[in-house]
């Protein structure tokens, strides 16, 4: 990965390929900009059609006289809206723009003093280099070449920027390895291969245990076993553990973990099944999440569950109609097959919620109506304890990722009834889906606080969406606010 270095060095004697300095809008120099210009030969900031200082917007410069090739000047948008986050898109896309040299140094951070700055520029940059090429078979010159990046600020301010540094690696490391689970094939990643990827990416910092297709239906769970049938690849339920010494609390993470979701027998359409291989998302977010709390040194217990299944239409899948038992013993009759993340979160919250943790969230691409309600860029957020909700917003707003809150309105809660069992799995007719999904999770979580995460729209995007640090494909949304808020709780 990226190595992100701080030093107090002058950007005029930087020994570097390139040189990455601020401009805002209407040509406002930021800091490191103008001295750059001055010793360029140049009495005012180039202003073109095509760079005016916007957010997402940048201009490269060639630097005779210089130690650097060449100097990038990327836009901040309006002076008085930097923030963190408009740091960290600007920095993505100077990653971009340096897709080609291997060694950068920039003033970014000093728009604003503090760690904050540091830290957003470096996960800019390490998120915004990002490339998964696994899977090509030769070197086409788009990989970025980019090795590393020196964050300049005041010699005063070094200790306080490494520390910000090493959180930003530990970050950005936890966002690619979800990334990374999110864009591996299918075929690569059915229940039994996803479980062991997990198992040797997170082994090494939680104590990991898989409950195979014997251990579920041994223990009644019957969500993931319903789902699991249509596959020959079987369901997993994959246990992460951390616990720290003297832990201040205890925290339950679920994932829902779909390695292809064809819709089961109530079978998708061929372009709404292309990017199924992301439906494992929230688990991917999970295990990103537990992988990072040891390295972070948080001091809570937290356990994290995924809940692993392929959803095919086999010759012995679950049918429309069929009627399942989730862990605890609530029936629920199978209305749509193609509803069946929330089966299996229903087996993962019934367990998580026997732990008694202080705090439960999920972590899904539930719902298409989602989307729907707040965009392809932001998630929906849901839950029964408006003190999470709220903490979860606040360390969102700090991770730069956007969640919108959608009331679990009790007059829907009666569509999920049924004269055939407990409750159906759809609760169709009358719009609001995402919420109706989110009321049936509510049942499975008894009196424990907590809130659900449909990041049906951001955790997998297409190339029309996709810039500055966010890639097209998987994204790792999610994985920083968790952290974020996880390291606030623990305070």
């Amino acid at each position: 990965m990226l190595t992100v270095t701080a030093a107090a060095d002058d950007p005029l004697e930087i020994d570097a390929d390139l040189l990455v300095v601020p401009v805002f809008k209407g040509g406002i120099e930021g800091p490191g900009t103008a001295a750059v210009l001055a010793a360029l030969g140049m009495p005012a900031l180039p202003v073109t059609p095509d760079f005016r200082g916007d957010i997402g917007q940048h201009l490269v410069l060639a630097a005779p006289g210089l130690r650097v090739a060449a100097v990038v000047l990327v836009g901040l948008g309006r002076m008085d809206a930097t923030d963190a986050e408009r740091l960290r898109r600007a920095a993505g896309v100077a990653a971009r723009a340096a897709a080609g040299v291997e060694r950068v140094a920039t003033t970014l951070a000093q728009v604003h003093a503090g760690a904050s700055a540091v830290q957003a520029v470096a996960e800019g940059f390490a998120l915004g280099a990002y490339g998964d090429r696994r899977f090509k078979g030769n070197d086409d010159g788009e990989a970025s070449r980019l090795r590393s990046v020196v964050v300049l600020g005041p010699s005063g301010l070094l200790e306080e920027a490494r520390a910000a540094l090493a959180r930003a690696a530990v970050y950005a490391r936890a966002t690619i390895l979800a990334r990374d689970l999110v864009n591996l094939p299918p075929g690569h990643k059915r229940p039994p291969a996803l479980a062991a990827a997990v198992r040797d990416a997170v082994g090494g910092a939680c104590e990991v245990t898989v409950k195979d297709e014997h251990d579920l239906a041994r223990e009644g769970f019957g969500g993931l076993l319903a789902v699991g049938r249509g596959s020959t690849a079987p369901p997993r339920l994959v246990e992460l553990r951390y616990r720290p010494p003297n832990p201040l609390g205890s925290v339950v993470l679920v994932g829902k973990g779909i390695t292809f979701d064809s819709g089961g027998l109530s079978l998708k359409r061929g372009t709404a099944m292309a990017t199924m291989k992301s439906d494992m998302a929230g688990a991917a977010v999970v295990a990103a999440v537990c992988s990072a709390l040891a390295d972070l040194g948080i001091r809570l217990e937290v356990t994290g569950l995924l809940a692993v299944a392929e959803n095919l239409p086999g010759a012995d899948a679950q049918r429309p109609d069929d009627v399942v038992r989730i862990h605890g013993g609530t029936t629920v009759e199978v209305r749509n097959t193609d509803a069946e993340g929330r089966l299996v979160l229903a087996d993962a919250l019934h367990y998580g919620a026997a732990l008694r943790p202080d705090a439960m969230v999920d972590v899904a691409t539930l719902t298409g109506s989602a989307v729907t309600a707040v965009g392809q860029l932001a998630a929906a957020a849901m839950g029964n304890d408006d003190e999470l909700l709220d903490a979860l917003e606040d360390a969102a707003d700090v991770a730069g990722e956007s969640l919108w809150p959608l009331p679990l309105w009790p007059d829907l809660e009666r569509l999920l009834d049924t004269p055939v069992a407990d409750m159906n799995n759809t609760g169709e007719g009358a719009g609001g889906g995402a919420i109706i999904a989110g009321l049936f999770l509510r049942r499975f979580v008894g009196d424990v606080a907590w809130a659900h995460l449909d990041i049906a729209g951001p955790a997998f995007l297409p190339d029309k969406l996709a810039g500055h640090y966010l890639p097209a494909g998987g994204t790792g949304f999610g994985v920083r606010t968790l952290l974020a808020w996880l390291e606030r709780r623990a305070e």
